[in-house]
């Protein structure tokens, strides 16, 4: 598993990878729950549609996970992973001691402090130092469309991440159906961290070379997207229009990751 004999680092994953797929599967199947166990939640739309879209995300991270177990350690995951759990330990202790001591539950900052811990331990374990080859090409690859789809999609996590700080609530006020609160400009900062992670990626990958793992992961995180925006459109769900800036990225990723896969994956 994992292409490695190393029982240490298979554990670490196994825990990474049980700690993601649970949040996943609560988040995505039963936000409910989730909303039950933290009294600062609001019992809302707005609260059950982050926690929808963090399982996504979360999805998107296992099926990383299932490809490295076949296909051998990624140094891309990694420079994905460890710093989003990074910023979601923070990101969970800093909403916590936010509270009042009666409020508080630290069972899921914990099991981001874990997560981070095991995904560390695996990175230096299995793969030692933390060096940044020069591929041969920009993305390692000469393949032009692949280029541009690449280009494109660090343009759009840039552009994400600026527009948040020109205007944090921005993604809520444009988003039809959904309440401005304390809760949900968290969940909205949490958007933030993704593009981030995925911004940090994406330079690495520029640098060393596509990652495989990588496509896999923003293959499945978009057609999931891209799923969930079909329905809400068919339920009627979607009101005045729906933000338009997000249908044509669910659009354009849906789209991007699917060239990426199918010119990529007979490589592999």
């Amino acid at each position: 598993m994992f292409k490695t004999d190393d029982k240490v680092v298979q554990i670490c994953l196994a825990i990474s990878y049980t700690i993601l797929a649970m949040y996943a599967f609560i988040n995505f199947f039963n936000p409910a729950y989730i909303i039950d166990q933290y009294p600062s939640l609001e019992s809302n739309d707005t609260t059950i549609f982050f926690l929808i879209w963090y399982g996504m995300m979360n999805f998107g991270a296992v099926a990383g996970l299932i490809y490295m177990g076949y296909k051998g350690l990624d140094r891309a995951y990694f420079a994905y992973a460890i710093p989003l759990s990074l910023l979601f330990v923070w990101w969970g202790y800093s909403g916590q001691a936010s509270l009042e001591a009666d409020e508080q539950r630290w069972a899921a900052t914990i099991l981001f402090a874990v997560n981070f811990l095991a995904l560390v331990i695996a990175r230096v374990k299995g793969m030692g130092a933390f060096n940044i080859d020069k591929a041969d090409s920009a993305w390692g690859t000469d393949d032009k469309i692949v280029q541009v789809v690449l280009y494109l999609a660090i343009i759009g996590q840039v552009v994400f991440i600026i527009q948040y700080f020109v205007n944090p609530a921005g993604f809520i006020e444009q988003t039809p159906g959904l309440e401005m609160s304390d809760t949900a400009q968290r969940f909205a900062d949490g958007l933030m961290y993704f593009a981030v992670a995925w911004t940090i990626t994406l330079l690495y990958q520029f640098r060393c070379g596509y990652s495989m793992t990588m496509i896999v992961t923003g293959l499945v995180i978009s057609v999931m997207f891209f799923a969930m925006m079909l329905n809400f459109q068919a339920s009627g769900a979607v009101e005045d229009g729906g933000n338009v800036q997000l249908t044509a990225i669910i659009i354009g990723n849906f789209v991007g990751s699917l060239i990426l896969f199918f010119r990529l994956q007979s490589q592999h």
